[in-house]
């Protein structure tokens, strides 16, 4: 089963504030995700010591898009008002930064739209 790692932006996922991610995929990766799959969903990439904390399924196939179009309501579905209001960053930047960042020097990303099946519940002895 394929994952999907989310390092900075987990907290939003758990807290099921996020429902959409971009990615700097090959097109042929990208292309292995389909629309309803189930996906595993990890705090970072097992290889690094991720662990995996929820499920969540594609709502539709993946896509292009730049940065600077990005629709303003993504702004809450990439989960950063949530991140914003907890005080994350990543490297530094806030999420408000990051978001004028895409729009002043804009890339192509893979666009990712997903709904959380399941988190799980953290068990600790």
């Amino acid at each position: 089963m394929k994952i999907i790692s989310f390092s900075w932006t987990t907290p939003a996922v758990k807290a099921r504030r996020k429902s959409v991610t971009r990615r700097d995929w090959d097109r042929g990766y990208a292309h292995t995700f389909q629309k309803g799959e189930l996906v595993q969903a990890y705090d970072r990439s097992p290889r690094f010591g991720g662990k995996r904390f929820g499920m969540i399924g594609i709502l539709e196939k993946p896509y292009v898009e730049s940065t600077d179009q990005i629709p303003d309501s993504d702004w809450e579905a990439e989960g950063f008002a949530y991140l914003e209001g907890i005080g994350a960053t990543m490297n530094g930047m806030t999420p408000r930064r990051l978001w004028d960042m895409w729009h002043l020097k804009p890339s192509f990303q893979w666009v990712v739209r997903f709904e959380i099946i399941e988190i799980f519940q953290d068990i600790r002895s």
